[in-house]
This record gives structure tokens, C-alpha cells and sequence, in this order.
């Protein structure tokens, strides 16, 4: 009988051997961190291409990302992931660090004002226009008693729930519209030069009046550009956000602005603005604090902004409760100058 041929030995496949020493090596982190790096300096390119200015909505997020790989890098000893690492901690803490260093304390800060005159509570929400029940956004209001609010996505159903606040602000404008750039401006003090305004050719309005107050009138804008979807949209919200920073640049009076800005505070839009109008975030020395989206654990980002004049004292600046909304609102109590 002939004898049988040798049988053959296994074809082993060598992948599963690589991706082992991949992930027992420690070389999965250069992949990491080249990745964190490319996102974290993304957004420094955002004037070249609105997807690299998107990045800037998630600085939080490439802060924590970096710090949790260079806490890796204690048991994998990668320098090139140490270095790539790095840089993208010290990027973005560049833009972070306002948000969370104690702000300068103003000496008209000192002592109570809780009767202060010059004091001015904002609220600015986004109720949501799919959000068909205003129970909680109304008894929030309600139990807040904010001197002006800002309130975007108004439609008729909305619209006829703020209406039942006249007791509360006897002093409102109110644009409602069937898509979720409705608005409304209330107030408990007296409306002057109040208008519409549409600063991009959107046609998405604005709110704009001054507010008459026993200790002196200043300006008041509420407003919600487009969000930043794509390139052209990016266009839309940046010559919104332009066209605001140049009408708050031109007003005599003090100024606040208040909104769902579709921005977080590191984007170009949201930089270009404040620089134009010498406006200054609300929000600058008391963390970050995320707006959007309430109701998913992430991506969570600050979108929703209060802005106040440079020479303003920031009492309070805190982020609401859940109110309904896929927003939570932003509070804010100022002194005005």
C-alpha cells in the first residue's frame, strides 16, 4: 500500500499574532493620540474649511480625550504618543482655561444686590418647537421671575403659552413661525425701539429694543442664527453673527445678547463676534457648561450663550433645568454699567 502523503501543516494566519502585539505593545495609543491631535488642531484651520471649525465645538471633550491618553502613556511608554498628546492638552487648555479661572472681581461687585437697581436677571431658553407641552417651561419661569427673557423656537402653540405671562412680563414681542426659528422677546420693563431684524439673508429674525429701566436703559438682542449643518449654513450663521457683532458695535447704550447662538465659545463664528462687538461671554470663569443636547449623555456643548458688556459685573451665571426641551436654559444675573 503506498504510503500516504504528509499531511500539511495549518496555514496559520499571522493578523491575529499583529493586532495582539498592537494592543499588548501600547502601539494602539500613537493611533489614539495622532487622532486626538488631528481634532484638537483642526479647528485653528477653521477660516479654510467649516467641517475643521466644527471641531471646535468639542474642545472639552479633545481636553479630556488627551489627558486620559497621556494617563495611559503611565503604563504604555510612547513617546510619540506623549508628544501628540501633549500639544493637543496644551491646545486646547489654551481655549479652555477662561471657562474655568476665577474671573476678575469687579469693585461695584462688593456687598448685596438683591435690590440693587443696576441688576439684571437674563434668561435665554430654547424650548424646543416639537416640545408640545410648555408646563415646565412656563412654571420655570414662574418660579425664576427673570427681569427679560429671550425664548427661541416659538410657534403658535408656544406663542400662546407665553402669551398667559402677560401677568409676569407685561411687555413682549413675539414672532412665532411654523419652523424652528420662531422668537420672543419678554420683559418686565417697558419695550422701546422694539424691531424685527434679520441679520442674514435667511430671513430668520432677530429681536431688538431697548429696555427701559428705572436706573437707565441699555439694549437688548435676541436672536438664533442657523446652525452650522454645512458650508453654506456655516456661511449663513458666521455673516448672522458678523452682522449682530456690527449692530451691537454701533448702539449707544449698554448692550446684552442673549440666544441659541448654534456656536460654542472657541468657534470662529462666536470669536469673530465677540471681537467685533467688545461683547464679553457670561459664562467666562465658571466652567464649562453644556446646553446641548439635554437629552443625550453626548455630545454635550455650550451653544446657548448670554453676552454682557466688558464693563458689566456677572453676578450669577448658571445652565437651567430641564425644562423639555433638547436645551437647557442659561441664567444670568448682570450689573449693568
Amino acid at each position: 500500500m503506498p504510503a500516504l502523503p504528509p499531511a500539511s501543516a495549518p496555514r496559520v494566519d499571522p493578523a491575529p499574532g499583529r493586532i495582539a502585539r498592537l494592543l499588548v505593545g501600547g502601539r494602539w495609543l500613537d493611533l489614539v493620540a495622532v487622532g486626538v491631535l488631528a481634532g484638537s488642531l483642526a479647528g485653528f484651520a477653521g477660516a479654510w474649511f467649516w467641517l475643521f471649525d466644527l471641531t471646535t465645538h468639542f474642545r472639552w471633550y479633545w481636553f479630556v480625550l488627551s489627558l486620559a491618553g497621556l494617563a495611559a502613556c503611565l503604563k504604555w511608554r510612547r513617546p510619540t504618543a506623549v508628544a501628540c498628546l501633549a500639544i493637543a492638552a496644551a491646545a486646547n487648555a489654551r481655549d479652555l482655561l477662561p471657562y474655568w479661572l476665577p474671573p476678575p472681581v469687579a469693585a461695584s461687585s462688593a456687598g448685596p444686590h438683591a435690590d440693587d437697581d443696576r441688576r439684571v436677571f437674563v434668561i435665554s431658553m430654547n424650548v424646543h418647537r416639537v416640545n408640545d407641552d410648555a408646563t415646565a417651561a412656563v412654571a420655570y419661569l414662574r418660579e425664576r421671575r427673570p427681569d427679560v427673557v429671550a425664548v427661541l423656537e416659538v410657534d403658535d402653540d408656544w406663542a400662546a403659552a407665553l402669551e398667559g405671562l402677560a401677568d409676569l412680563f407685561p411687555h413682549r414681542v413675539i414672532r412665532p413661525r411654523p419652523d424652528n426659528f420662531g422668537i420672543a422677546l419678554l420683559s418686565r420693563w417697558p419695550l422701546a425701539d422694539a424691531e424685527i431684524v434679520a441679520f442674514s439673508n435667511t430671513g430668520f429674525p432677530s429681536i431688538v429694543a431697548t429696555l427701559r429701566r428705572p436706573a437707565g436703559d441699555f439694549g437688548f438682542i435676541a436672536t438664533h442664527p442657523y446652525p452650522p449643518f454645512n458650508a453654506r449654513c456655516t456661511e449663513q450663521l458666521t455673516t448672522h453673527l458678523d452682522a449682530l457683532g456690527a449692530r451691537v458695535a454701533a448702539e449707544r447704550l449698554p448692550c446684552v445678547v442673549a440666544g441659541d447662538f448654534n456656536a460654542a465659545p472657541w468657534s470662529r463664528p462666536f470669536r469673530r463676534l465677540v471681537a467685533a462687538s467688545g461683547l464679553v461671554d457670561s459664562g467666562l470663569g465658571r466652567g464649562v457648561r453644556p446646553t446641548w443636547h439635554a437629552h443625550l449623555p453626548a455630545p454635550r456643548i455650550p451653544i446657548d450663550h448670554v453676552l454682557v458688556p466688558a464693563e458689566a459685573t456677572v453676578l450669577r451665571r448658571e445652565v437651567g433645568p430641564d425644562i423639555g426641551s433638547d436645551h437647557y436654559p442659561v441664567e444670568a444675573e448682570i450689573l449693568l454699567p
